[in-house]
């Protein structure tokens, strides 16, 4: 017996569901990059602010909103400071996924005092 044809079919069947799979990898995979440079840059920049003892919010989001154009918002008080980062990545494969836009986003604490940062502290 031939069991070519059936191997065939069955590939030609199974190949839309590989390629979907293969998409949804790529965008998750860029998404993921996306979101990784934005904490660096979140927290790199609430580094310097806890060293140098900047409490000016304004100063903290342009420096943030020099390397990447994202929405943030700072709150500061005397012993800690917040920084909230939200960002849209577009899907490549949207299309095919259903899904235009990755949603992005990023909270860090930290405190003047001790010169810790949180991640994801709400």
């Amino acid at each position: 017996m031939n069991n070519r044809g059936q191997s065939l079919i069955t590939f030609v069947l199974l190949l839309p569901l590989l390629v979907l799979f293969i998409a949804f990898l790529i965008d998750s995979a860029l998404s993921i990059v996306e979101k990784s440079k934005l904490e660096g840059i979140i927290y790199n920049n609430m580094k310097i602010a806890l060293d140098k003892d900047i409490h000016d919010s304004d100063v903290i989001i342009s420096a943030v909103k020099k390397n990447m154009d994202i929405d943030v918002s700072v709150i500061t008080s005397s012993d800690d400071i917040r920084i909230n980062a939200k960002s849209t990545k577009k899907s490549i494969f949207g299309n095919l996924l259903n899904l235009s836009y990755y949603n992005l986003e990023v909270n860090y604490c930290g405190s003047y005092i001790n010169k810790k940062i949180n991640k994801n502290c709400g």
